[in-house]
């Protein structure tokens, strides 16, 4: 039987390195995987924090919870799982509140409300331009479905070749056969080809 394996910091190499454990928790007893030292370590259970989340899927929103271990570092950005009800969704963290103010990042313990994103599951807008009109389209898609420029897609029911895609971060992209994810997508444009 494999024997688990944490990371420490080796008093004999210097640095974190991995360390098996031969003696479980709480007074563990354990060996460094690089130089085979052997020391005593007290370790305790992470302390998990069921925290507010407000999960938003296009225009609808709910209100669920998200586990945390206290002194992780969250940033906007960060992909974790969300539960609403009996259910359990992939979300991204879109905004953090303490004290009725927005943060970029906060550690676990001092957040109040997480705001996230749906990313399971996304709307994918798109702009189809077919001469002087353009047509909204909207479709709902899996957060990880692969769009490429200059590639031929379908949304919506309609075919086109993909001319660019704007992304959430704000850059666009422009080269033939870059891809971005449905839910790294702020809007996919096209031509009918």
């Amino acid at each position: 039987m494999d024997n688990d394996i944490i990371l420490l910091d080796c008093p004999v190499c210097g640095e974190e390195t991995d360390f098996e454990i031969l003696k479980d928790p709480p007074e563990a007893v354990v060996k460094c995987t690089v130089c085979g030292h052997v020391m005593r370590v007290t370790l305790k259970e992470p302390k998990v924090l069921t925290v507010k989340a407000v999960v938003s899927y296009g225009n609808d929103s709910h209100t669920g919870t998200i586990d945390l271990i206290e002194g992780d570092m969250i940033t906007v950005g960060d992909y974790l799982v969300a539960e609403v009800g009996d259910e359990s969704f992939s979300v991204e963290i879109t905004s953090i509140e303490e004290n009725n103010a927005r943060r970029q990042k906060l550690p676990a313990e001092k957040i109040e409300v997480l705001w996230t994103r749906l990313v399971d599951q996304v709307i994918i807008r798109a702009s189809l331009n077919k001469g002087a009109i353009t047509i909204p389209l909207y479709e709902n898609v899996e957060g990880n479905k692969v769009y490429t420029v200059d590639h031929i897609t379908s949304v919506g029911g309609r075919q086109f070749r993909v001319t660019r895609i704007k992304l959430r971060k704000g850059n666009i992209i422009t080269r033939k056969d870059k891809t971005a994810e449905a839910h790294e997508i702020k809007r996919i444009y096209g031509e009918r080809s």
